[in-house]
C-alpha cells in the first residue's frame, strides 16, 4: 500500500498540505535564526515555539483523522 493509500489523500490534497507544513516551519526557523543572532528583534507569536507546537499537534490530528476514513 503507497503513502497516498495510507493518508487517504489524493496527491494534490497531499502536495498542498505538504507544501503548507514545510513553508510554515521554513518562515519559523528563519525567524528563530534572526531572533537568535538578534535578540532585541522579537519572534512574531505567529512563529513563535509555542505556536508551532500547538500548530505542529493539529497538523498530526489532522493527519491521523485522514488515516481514519
Amino acid at each position: 500500500m503507497n503513502h497516498l493509500e495510507e493518508s487517504n489523500q489524493s496527491y494534490l490534497n497531499h502536495f498542498k498540505f505538504a507544501w503548507m507544513v514545510a513553508f510554515h516551519m521554513l518562515f519559523s526557523f528563519c525567524f528563530l535564526l534572526v531572533h537568535g543572532l538578534m535578540p532585541f528583534i522579537p519572534m512574531p507569536k505567529l512563529f513563535s515555539i509555542e505556536s508551532m507546537t500547538r500548530k505542529m499537534k493539529k497538523w498530526d490530528a489532522y493527519s491521523k483523522l485522514r488515516k481514519l476514513k
